[in-house]
């Protein structure tokens, strides 16, 4: 079972009904393949899940064969530490680690990482924080929005019953920064208790943040961060 985290019982139940998927008739032509161990196998709906969350291939709404994953606790949550220049400009903090299918270098990505079950957007923010990179973001503060959808073509994700990945923002005092290049680090890591990346992490003038991250979740934050402090 999976629960939306709305509080109108009509809105989690058509947040489902999206998600439902029908059983593909013996007769229709497919569009995918399922290989199972390397075998072909003409399955009329598989449904794979675990505590993360549910794949289903079957018979979409639409009439064609497809595909949809459901994260299991409604979504994710990011945190974008920042913080403004002495002439007022926005510093926005990236990371830079290795992801799952972002090809094999690290990548300059938002910290952050999807809401585990029972597990509400707020406490997923502060654990993936404290767990990619030690950084203690309880003060940072959900930016204006709504919610992303990671990848619409794939994931289900309704904002409006309040799922999706949010954005949240971490202020920095930029006297805490110093110059490193194009980029700004942190003088002393031990500015921020628990913060064991800090070699990991820079502040990038936004604009400049936006180009180097192909993360998609990175640029929709700074992209919320920008409308809200700016």
């Amino acid at each position: 079972m999976f629960v939306a985290l709305g509080t109108d019982t009509t809105q989690q139940e058509e947040a489902m009904a999206a998600f439902e998927m029908g059983q593909i008739p013996k007769d229709k032509g497919r569009g995918w393949t399922v290989l199972i161990d390397g075998e072909e196998q003409k399955t009329g709906k598989v449904e794979i899940s675990s505590k993360f969350g549910t794949l289903i291939y079957g018979l979409r709404p639409e009439g064609y064969d497809g595909w949809a994953f459901r994260e299991q606790g409604g979504g994710g949550a990011v945190t974008v530490p920042y913080a403004r220049t002495s002439d007022g400009e926005l510093l926005v903090g990236l990371l830079l680690e290795k992801r799952a299918n972002m090809g094999d270098e690290p990548v300059w990505c938002a910290i952050g990482g999807f809401v585990d079950p029972g597990e509400s957007h707020d406490t997923a923010q502060t654990r993936e924080a404290a767990e990619e990179s030690g950084l203690d973001a309880a003060k940072a503060e959900e930016l204006a929005g709504m919610a992303t959808n990671a990848n619409r073509a794939f994931f289900v994700a309704d904002a409006s019953v309040g799922e999706g990945v949010r954005a949240y923002g971490l202020s920095i005092p930029f006297d805490w920064l110093e110059a490193d290049g194009e980029s700004f680090k942190l003088k002393d890591a031990a500015l921020i208790a628990g913060f064991k990346k800090a070699d990991d992490m820079r502040l990038f003038p936004w604009r400049a943040a936006i180009g180097r991250s192909p993360d998609a979740l990175a640029r929709s934050a700074i992209a919320q961060l920008i409308a809200a402090v700016l």
